[in-house]
């Protein structure tokens, strides 16, 4: 599929179909993820994939409270990614300008993934307010990680278009002059 296309196609899916991911499958999306770039090229970061079924039905219950029924669509999911991180020596270098560069290493390797996923016919959703302490016991993560999204990875329960994954609608974008400023000569892109 076009780059572009694939962008434009991969939606938030939240209803995914009974189907689990062929290891080969997810060994590919999970590629996308090891080669991502990031800062310093530490790859700071750790990728626990969670597909047993009743562990998968307890992440729900660790979602802040007021997002609990938002996330329950995890409970149905095959396939859970938690994407977690460490901090390397120029993260903390980073942090003395305000800088959370870990975060947006983790962030780019995530949406690799969920891209690749979307390529593969796979539709994911984000979720990223949880009770940390509480996922990580659940999920047995060790101290030095710390968990900076859950991503839930599918087969959509609804037929794929030629607009969208899983036949889930596009949503309202901001123009593009509301979101995009170009300060060389004052003049817009």
């Amino acid at each position: 599929m076009d780059f572009f296309k694939l962008i434009k196609w991969r939606r938030s899916v939240r209803k995914f179909a009974p189907r689990a991911i062929e290891r080969e499958k997810l060994i590919q999306i999970l590629e996308a993820a090891r080669i991502a770039p990031s800062s310093s090229n530490r790859q700071a970061w750790h990728f626990v994939v969670i597909d047993d079924k009743r562990l998968i039905e307890q992440i729900p219950k660790q979602v802040v409270l007021g997002e609990r029924m938002a996330a329950a669509f995890l409970k149905d999911a095959p396939c859970v990614i938690a994407g977690c991180y460490t901090r390397a020596l120029t993260h903390h270098l980073a942090r003395l300008f305000k800088h959370e560069n870990y975060l947006v290493d983790v962030s780019i390797a995530m949406h690799q993934i969920s891209l690749a996923a979307a390529a593969l016919g796979i539709g994911s959703c984000y979720v990223g307010w949880f009770h940390t302490r509480k996922l990580k016991k659940l999920l047995g993560i060790p101290p030095h990680y710390s968990i900076a999204v859950l991503l839930g990875l599918g087969y959509p329960a609804e037929p794929s278009t030629e607009e969208a994954i899983g036949g889930v609608p596009a949503r309202v974008r901001k123009a593009f002059d509301d979101v995009v400023s170009h300060n060389i000569y004052g003049n817009k892109l």
